[in-house]
């Protein structure tokens, strides 16, 4: 479960490559060989999370970068990072 606290950290073994403005990006996870395609909501996201950051940080970077962010993107950006960190690319960390 996240909360607002908890803190998401990139797996180091992922590397991104942006695409064209306004086409995503695609992860790799390194010791796997998948690719993972990201929207460009993904990419806005996986900018925030560079660095640790919090899943309050996150949503509010979110929200500074998305011209009408629904009210619910919270739970939008919650959903995004628990599939992440199924797939291992990233780790959620209380």
């Amino acid at each position: 479960m996240i909360d607002q606290a908890t803190r998401i950290r990139r797996n180091p073994d992922v590397v991104h490559r942006q695409l064209e403005e306004e086409q995503g990006g695609v992860l790799l996870h390194l010791e796997s060989g998948e690719y993972h395609g990201l929207n460009d909501l993904g990419s806005v996201i996986w900018r925030l999370i560079e660095n640790e950051s919090t899943f309050a940080e996150v949503v509010a970077g979110v929200r500074s970068q998305t011209e009408d962010a629904p009210e619910h993107v919270d739970q939008d950006v919650a959903s995004f990072l628990d599939d992440l960190n199924r797939r291992d690319l990233v780790q959620l960390l209380p």
